[in-house]
Formats: C-alpha cells, structure tokens, sequence
C-alpha cells in the first residue's frame, strides 16, 4: 500500500511538473514581444545631394561642409585643371539642430547663386521590426537669391525665393542593404521666359522629381552609396539651347568616430534641391562629372 502511493505520489509530482511547463509555453507565447525601431537606415542626414529618413538627435548640431570640384574630363577638365581640383564649383556650410529626435531645423548658405536656405524635416514613421516595412518622413526648405542683380530681373524680394518639398521613404532591407525612393517637389517664383525648340514646352514655376537612393554597407565602417533623380519637365527634356541631364550621384562613406566623410563623383555643382534640380547641364558621357566630398561633425547636448 506504502509503495503504491509512493509510486502515485511521484506519477503526480510529474504530471503537475508538465503542467505547469505547459502553462508558462502558454503565457510566452501571449506575451507581447517588443517590436523595436530599426535604426541606422543611412548614417547620415544626407545621401550625397539627398536627404534621408536620418534625422540629428535632440539637442544635437550637426556641422557640415560640403564641396564640389570641376569637370573630372571633358573640354574643362583632364590634366590642365588637376581633374578639377584647380576649381572649386561650390561649396557649402550648414547646421543642423535636432529639436526634437523627430524634428529638425537647418540652415545653410551656398556658393552658387549665394543661396541662403532654411529646412526643416521631421519623421512620421519609423521603420519597425514588425509592421510596415519603411520608414516615413517630410522634408521642406525655402532658400533666398540675394545676389546682385545686374539684370534687373528681380522686380520684387518674393522673385528671389524659391520652395522645395519632399516625402522620404526608406526602408532598411537587412543590415548591410538600405534603399529610398523621394517624391519632390519644387516651386520658384520666378523663372526666365523660355521655349524648348525641340517640343515647343516652355519652362515653368513648379515642377516634380524622383529620386531614387541606395546604401550598402561593404565594412563596419565603409559604405558605397548612390542616387538619381528623374526630373519631370518637358521644357528639360532634349533641349539643345539649354540641354539638362539627370543628376546622377556615386560615392562612398566612411565613418571614423565622431563624423562621417563622403567622397563622391556627381554631375551637379548644385547642392540643394532648389539648385541641381534646376541646374544639371552637365553630362557624365562628356567627362563632366565633379569629384566632391562631405565632412560632418556633431556636437552633442547643445541647448
């Protein structure tokens, strides 16, 4: 009788054991499991002339210099100009402040045109492990011509000014591989009385563009990068008064501590939207393509 409820005792100890193993299977697997944000999309706020879901943290400045060299080849460049470095197309210093780790504001002034612009960009999604697979953001800045006006065309200080907007998404595809496309548009309040002679298009106020960007990540701290973007406008399209080719842009990025440098190859001199989106006259078939770089240094807890 002793051994019958021994053996009993043990057959139930067990049972309640697996039970209970059971039980806790059940509660793992009703536990919400964190869906984390997934971050370092792009390492930087910019792409080469494209922004990025990247965004500087809060009560952060970012500081950075951007330059443009001349033609690489072509009838401007080869051996004569150093390959471009005898000339500095543009170049561009800008800060960036983080208000918030999802809002920031920008300020920047450019050597072409003088250009004085103001930005702000903030993210409405970020990427998650789970759920919608991309990142959402807006980006939109206003920049200022005040260059002298040798031919009377500014009849008013609203001629001067010039708008951008865009909707940035991204999404980060694996670790090593990251991918965007950004719908833009762009809105000046001047522009020169021009006809394409090719299809008769004149040229216009507003028009729209598409970018498309990639990053991949070769090392822990070197990537290759590039961009595109398709511009929609007739009186650009085949124009020989003024031809337009696409801004095309290659580079890779390299990340050494406390800031990231850029080395890139692009057919703009431009830098911002309201300039090499307008401006690309040149052509990477022609050798025109500019050798150019970008440091960026952060500054941390700035109130």
């Amino acid at each position: 009788m002793r051994k019958s409820l021994f053996f009993l005792s043990i057959l139930l100890s067990v049972y309640n054991l697996h039970a209970q193993d059971n039980l806790m299977d059940v509660l793992a697997e009703d536990e919400p499991v964190e869906n984390r944000k997934l971050f370092a999309t792009f390492k930087s706020t910019y792409l080469i002339n494209a922004q990025t879901n990247e965004s500087v943290k809060a009560k952060t400045l970012d500081f950075r210099i951007t330059h443009r060299f001349g033609d690489v080849a072509g009838s401007n460049g080869g051996a004569h100009s150093l390959y471009g470095f005898d000339n500095a197309n543009n170049i561009r210093f800008s800060f960036d402040y983080g208000v918030t780790d999802r809002l920031q504001l920008g300020f920047g002034r450019s050597k072409l045109q003088e250009l004085l612009d103001g930005s702000i960009k903030y993210k409405i999604w970020e990427q998650r492990e789970k759920g919608l697979p991309f990142s959402v953001g807006t980006y939109a800045n206003v920049a200022l011509t005040p260059q002298k006006d040798f031919n009377s065309k500014y009849t008013a200080f609203s001629d001067r000014l010039s708008y951008s907007y865009q909707l940035i998404l991204t999404s980060k595809v694996n670790e090593r591989f990251s991918v965007g496309l950004l719908p833009t548009y762009l809105h000046r309040n001047l522009v020169q009385a021009g006809v394409n002679s090719a299809n008769g298009a004149a040229e216009t106020n507003g028009m729209f563009a598409l970018a498309a960007m990639g990053r991949l990540k070769v090392t822990h701290s070197l990537a290759v990068i590039a961009e595109y973007f398709q511009v929609f406008s007739n009186y650009r399209m085949k124009n020989t008064t003024n031809p337009y080719y696409m801004p095309l842009g290659v580079g890779i990025e390299i990340e050494t501590g406390g800031h990231v440098f850029q080395i890139n190859l692009t057919n703009t001199a431009g830098i911002v939207n309201n300039d090499f989106l307008l401006n690309s006259g040149d052509s990477w078939l022609k050798g025109q393509y500019k050798l150019g770089f970008t440091i960026s240094r952060v500054f941390g807890n700035v109130r």
